[in-house]
């Protein structure tokens, strides 16, 4: 498994160097593109760019003069994130193929501290999707420890490529899950920050209310270094620019202070939605937790129920809004379940619309009770596991509310409230399907989910296992 922390050693040791670092991604990648189901997870790629990168952050390590934890890292990007030199299409056939002129800004920040952009990655048609499916360029990259499952999306190349280990991180994106979904079906780690914590700069998708950029990573280091890099106003996003400075000093003190004291919040009628297996899991990694120190309290959401409808209603109104002129233009060669999902959004009512906000600072309101007396509101991050993959789906796409609804049961309460979350890998079904657990903070404290994680995976109760194999299946 490639971990940020393990390249550095390596690099340090003189037993890797940036360039063999590049060269084995790229030979795992086109590896993974040949199996059967497909495992491909980038949809373009910068190998000179890449190689340069790597070459200049060789000739620093050489001198013992890396610029820091990221110097030579291996990474790549959601599609819908500008990467200097390469098209930006969200995961469609129909967005222009022309190389965009500039990097986003968490993306330029990350080449700043030294890392290698590979490339940009595979993703659900205009990121409107939780399982991953989509029809469209790259086929949908399978689930890698079951590859009659799907990924989740709409991260789902991200999510992917970490969890074969070919990239320690990925710089991701989350409108209503689309980190933590496929981070905890792929069994990861995944971070969605507080809202305007990482400037939106450079990602077109991320125009409305409810959506955030965060990475998803093979160990909890890598988003703390993430996160570090990449947050803070760039003078071009208005909602970066009344974030807070990132406390630093908290972030060291939540990789150390492990999980004596810390307060958990658990809504009993909130995981009676969850699949057993999910639940009992879920629970396992609490019982760890309080064994080490943590204290469970009760809590109670009534409107997190609701969270999927109205986190639906506030993203397709404007999704629609964002992406009318796609829908008018190429329609036809939409998704369905994409085609479906914005024309709904049009015929949204302005009455329904501002019904639905009404709603949801209410559920802020719900939430801002529960941390009043707990640091952390502790929930399964999906209430299933990974879906199968039903035939036709990677030809046409796929709605299936049901299931979808149980995908984004818990994360649409982040996007809908801009708390911060983060996701940990905590079990598996007996399909061998990854569970992930969710932690949630008030806002701005990102360092106290981490601290959660932290104390997850030093007890072991959280960690990212390779799948063992790939399995040779035809599609």
């Amino acid at each position: 498994m490639s971990t940020l922390e393990g390249l550095r050693r390596a690099y340090e040791a003189g037993r890797s160097t940036p360039v063999l670092a590049l060269e084995g991604v790229l030979a795992a990648a086109r590896d993974a593109a040949s199996r059967r189901p497909s495992h491909a997870v980038f949809c373009a790629l910068d190998e000179a760019g890449a190689r340069a990168a790597a070459e200049a952050s060789a000739a620093r390590w050489a001198r013992g003069e890396p610029l820091g934890p990221w110097d030579g890292v291996p990474t790549a990007v959601k599609d819908e994130v500008n990467v200097q030199g390469l098209p930006t299409r969200s995961g469609t056939v129909y967005l222009p193929a022309e190389p965009v002129p500039e990097d986003a800004t968490a993306v330029a920040r990350l080449r700043a501290a030294g890392a290698v952009v590979v490339g940009k990655l595979v993703q659900h048609e205009l990121g409107l999707g939780g399982t991953g499916i989509s029809p469209h360029g790259t086929r949908t990259p399978r689930n890698p420890h079951n590859p009659l499952h799907c990924p989740g999306g709409s991260s789902s190349g991200s999510a992917v490529a970490v969890a074969l280990g070919l990239l320690p991180a990925a710089v991701s994106s989350d409108g209503g899950g689309s980190v933590r979904i496929p981070a905890a079906l792929c069994g990861v780690f995944g971070l969605k920050p507080t809202f305007g914590r990482i400037p939106n700069t450079g990602d077109p998708n991320l125009d409305g209310t409810v959506g955030h950029l965060g990475p998803i990573a093979s160990t909890v280091g890598a988003m703390e270094h993430f996160l570090r890099v990449t947050a803070g106003g760039d003078g071009r996003c208005p909602l970066a620019a009344r974030a807070p400075l990132l406390d630093l000093a908290a972030l060291e003190r939540a990789r150390a202070e492990g999980a004596a004291g810390l307060r958990l919040a658990v809504d009993e009628d909130a995981w009676a939605d969850a699949d057993p297996a999910v639940a009992g899991a879920c629970r396992e990694a609490l019982l760890a937790l309080e064994k080490a120190g943590a204290t469970l309290c009760t809590a109670s959401v009534p409107l997190g129920r609701h969270a999927p409808a109205l986190g639906f209603i506030t993203m397709i109104s404007e999704a629609a809004e964002g992406h009318a002129e796609e829908y008018d233009r190429h329609r036809d060669v939409m998704a369905l379940d994409v085609r479906m999902a914005l024309a709904l959004g049009r015929r949204m009512r302005a009455r329904e619309y501002h019904h639905a906000q009404r709603l949801r600072a209410r559920l802020r309101r719900e939430l801002a009770a529960v941390f009043e007396t707990a640091d952390l509101y502790v929930t399964p991050t999906t209430a299933c596991t990974a879906p199968v993959v039903r035939p036709g789906a990677e030809d046409t796409g796929e709605a299936d509310q049901y299931t979808t609804n149980k995908i984004v049961r818990y994360t649409f309460l982040g996007n809908l409230t801009g708390l911060p979350a983060g996701t940990a890998p905590v079990g598996r079904d007996e399909r061998q399907l990854p569970i992930g657990l969710q932690l949630m903070a008030r806002a701005w404290g990102e360092a106290m989910v981490f601290r959660g994680l932290y104390a997850l995976e030093a007890l072991g109760a959280a960690r990212v296992e390779r799948p063992a194999v790939f399995h040779e299946l035809e599609p």
